[in-house]
This record gives structure tokens, sequence and C-alpha cells, in this order.
């Protein structure tokens, strides 16, 4: 399955277009996520563009790109924040994440489904993922004019079966790219109105789809067994078959 690589990902964000793109997504995802004080946060995928904003209040932030996409210096100010992996065995310890943010992930994952066990481990009780993934029903996922459009899509109940299997609960959904992939800058102005009113009328209907949920674990309610009763029940005891009269 073709994915896009890190130069391809990289061009696309660095022109006005994928600009643009950035900044509805990441209008979205502060809705969920307003702020992530002193937290841990993990990006998977290609996520750099989306955690500018976090650099400033989360305690620490890492990025993991994927192996087959490759991988870039970022921030690019500063000391290097991203690792090379593979998603599905993260150099991570257990229970040391409070947020995952996958932007550009989910579609591309061969073993996705032990990617999301991996993102259970890693995040603490209460850690919340967030992913972004190519909505099936949205127009963004049959264009190939940005990286929304390579992959698999996925529609929003396929997700909530996904991470509810492995044990995450849903916690919040949402949608973005309301606005067709085109390249007309007229329509790109008025993209900010044409995100609220999408959202208002039809709110799963955008190009892609977001999905938090929460490691949640539940403490199990200790019980005494009761002892089985016994109840003796009466067995008549074997009588002869009587005769018949003649």
């Amino acid at each position: 399955m073709f994915a896009p690589d890190i130069l391809s990902l990289r061009q696309f964000y660095a022109s006005p277009f994928g600009d643009s793109v950035r900044t509805l997504i990441s209008a979205s995802i502060r809705q969920l996520w307003p702020e992530c004080k002193n937290d841990a946060l993990l990006g998977i995928g290609y996520t750099s563009p989306y955690l500018e904003s976090f650099v400033a209040t989360s305690s620490h932030i890492m990025v993991c790109m994927p192996a087959a996409q490759g991988a870039a210096h970022w921030p690019t100010a500063s000391d290097n924040q991203v690792f090379l992996s593979h998603e599905s065995e993260l150099p991570i310890a257990g229970n040391s994440v409070n947020r995952v943010l996958l932007v550009h992930c989910f579609e591309h994952s061969e073993p996705l489904s032990t990617m999301v066990e991996e993102m259970w481990r890693v995040l603490t009780p209460g850690g919340r993922m967030l992913a972004i993934v190519p909505n099936r029903l949205g127009f963004w996922s049959r264009s190939s004019r940005s990286p929304f459009g390579y992959g698999r899509p996925f529609s929003l109940v396929q997700l909530r079966d996904l991470v509810s299997e492995k044990q995450f609960t849903p916690t919040r959904t949402g949608s973005a790219l309301f606005i067709p992939p085109v390249h007309s800058r007229l329509l790109w102005l008025v993209a900010s109105k044409i995100e609220f009113v999408g959202k208002l009328l039809c709110p799963f209907l955008g190009g892609v789809l977001l999905i938090e949920a929460e490691k949640q674990l539940y403490a199990s309610i200790k019980q005494p067994v009761m002892a089985r009763k016994k109840y003796a029940v009466p067995i008549p005891a074997n009588q002869p078959v009587l005769g018949l009269k003649s």
C-alpha cells in the first residue's frame, strides 16, 4: 500500500494549500485538547505541524516517525525530539505518556491492531489517544491532492469498534475539512465559515475524522463466593411393577 514519505509530507505542509489544511485540523484538535499543561505528549506519524502549539505547555514532547515513512529533525530551532521506530514497537517505557496524537498513521499502519495495543501499553491510566484519519464518506479520501487521499479510510463506526476492541473507551469524536480538496484561493478565504456550517449541519461528513479514546482501568469488586447450597431431593424407593388384575 503506497504511503507518502517524509519528503512529500514536508513539501505538502510547506505549501500554502498544506498550511491551510493544517490550520483547519489544528483548530479541531484544539477544540478537543485546548491545552496539554504538564503532560508528556507523544506524536506518531507526521505530527510535527500539529504539535507546534503544544511545545510551550507540555512538559515533554516526543515524535515517533515510522520507519517506512522516514524522519526529519524537529523542532528546527531547538534540540531534536524525533526518533525513528516501528509504530508497534516503541522504545518507550510502559505507563509513561499522558497523551498520544496520531496523524498520517492509522491509515498506513499494517499491524494496526498491534499498534493500538502499543498505545495502551505506553499510556498512563487515564491517558488519552487522539487519532486523525481519512473519512470514508468524505471527498478527501478520494483525492490525491493531499496525504489524506492515500491509505485506508475509515468510518466512525469502524474507529469506535477498533479502539473499543483494544480496551480503550471512546470519549469524543469530531470531523474537519468540510471544504472540498481544491486549490481555489477564494474558497479557502471562507474556509473557517464552511467548517462552522459543516460541523453544525453534517458533523461527520468532513474529510477527516477525529476520535479520542481513554485508557480506563476498572477495579474489580471482590465478593465472597457463596457456598453452594445443597438441596436434598427425595428419591422414591424402587417399587415393584404392579401386575394387571385379570
